[in-house]
């Protein structure tokens, strides 16, 4: 009689990713609140003490989730800019690729985080939330300051405002795209949005 082969154990590094991975369809379908540390093993396919041993906790694992996905929205960002010269130019590329809304696999997990922003009695959350769009606002401002320096953006305006500025647009258009009402999210809109975000950077032209 032969012996079934025994499937190689994944490596630790290979397992979180399988589980991060895992915890996005999860997440999406039952909600922050919602998702279980069972819910989340059986995801993944896996058992809850496997779980356990890379994550202490559904709130660890989100944590961790976040910092993956903010990550790899700068890595992407990084790659998308690197052949344009101009800040304005790196900005108006930046703004199309709003990670909410643009990644189908993401957009999905940003449904989640919304919702986990009202999740008051979670501070881990809560942190790391914070921490994430504060990544987000940092990557924007240095890009920002730049432009101001070669007089393309206002320089009455902190480059940190100007920053957030474009993250709470950014925000406030992927919160309101899933609800699919008419004329909002077309391609036209998008751009009619992005030419106003640009000339509030721009700041008032000289006066006649």
């Amino acid at each position: 009689m032969t012996k079934t082969a025994k499937t190689p154990r994944m490596k630790a590094p290979d397992r979180r990713r399988q589980l991060l991975e895992a915890a996005i369809d999860c997440f999406a379908e039952y909600g922050y609140r919602g998702t279980t540390t069972a819910r989340l093993s059986k995801a993944a396919r896996v058992s809850e003490p496997v779980l356990y041993r890379h994550f202490a906790s559904k709130h660890d694992l989100f944590v961790a989730l976040l910092d993956r996905v903010g990550r790899e929205v700068r890595r992407e960002w990084r790659k998308a800019i690197l052949p344009l010269s101009s800040p304005m130019d790196q900005l108006r590329v930046l703004l199309r690729l709003n990670p909410a809304t643009t990644d189908p696999r993401t957009k999905l997990l940003y449904q989640v985080i919304f919702s986990a922003q009202a999740e008051r009695n979670e501070p881990a959350i809560q942190i790391a939330l914070k921490q994430h769009y504060e990544q987000y606002a940092r990557f924007l401002t240095n890009i920002i300051k730049r432009a101001q320096r070669a007089g393309h953006v206002r320089a009455d305006v902190s480059a940190s405002g100007l920053a957030w500025q474009l993250v709470h647009a950014a925000i406030g258009f992927a919160m309101i795209k899933p609800l699919e009402i008419p004329g909002h999210a077309t391609p036209a809109f998008v751009e009619q949005a992005i030419g106003l975000l640009m000339e509030q950077l721009a700041g008032p032209g000289p006066k006649g």
